[in-house]
């Protein structure tokens, strides 16, 4: 069955909540380091190694699978944030065990809407949807947070500041 990684881009969107400081390596609070700024993926892991392109090679990191993906979040001082991410189309053959592929499809998807941060958890609702809260770690230069995403399960997502 073919789905829209639409998902895939909605989980990256919902990702802004904890946080820690490279210089002392202790905890700090999210006044210390601030979420705003613009953050693009670099890392994508999943827990298992997935052949995604179906070139006989699997990774644990997606990003390795879809070179083609790309996703950048700009976080507003305005509790405002938008996403531009490359939209995929993901395959999934069910069987034992089920196969699952995906490609770029050249399309951008793009999507806006508030965020708040309490603590470490952060919320983002896009415009027209249900709010999310995912608990992230913040440091001066990464963005990272552990989320869910359809037919792939737990994926670890790492974005660096730009």
């Amino acid at each position: 069955m073919k789905h829209n990684f639409f998902l895939f881009l909605i989980s990256f969107a919902l990702v802004f909540t904890s946080c820690s400081n490279d210089d002392d390596g202790g905890d700090v609070s999210p006044d210390t380091v601030s979420l705003v700024g613009t953050w693009e993926l670099t890392s994508a892991s999943g827990a298992l190694p997935l052949d995604l392109d179906m070139n006989g090679s699997a990774s644990s990191n997606l990003l390795d699978e879809l070179p083609c993906f790309e996703d950048m979040i700009v976080v507003n001082d305005d509790n405002t944030y938008d996403q531009t991410a490359s939209e995929l189309d993901v395959n999934v053959e069910l069987g034992v065990p089920p196969v699952v592929t995906a490609s770029c499809t050249g399309m951008t998807l793009t999507e806006t809407g508030t965020w708040s941060l309490e603590g470490d958890q952060l919320t983002f609702e896009a415009n027209g949807m249900d709010p999310r809260t995912v608990t992230i770690t913040l440091t001066e230069t990464s963005l990272s947070f552990t989320d869910v995403v359809e037919d792939l399960g737990e994926v670890a997502l790492i974005f660096t500041r730009q």
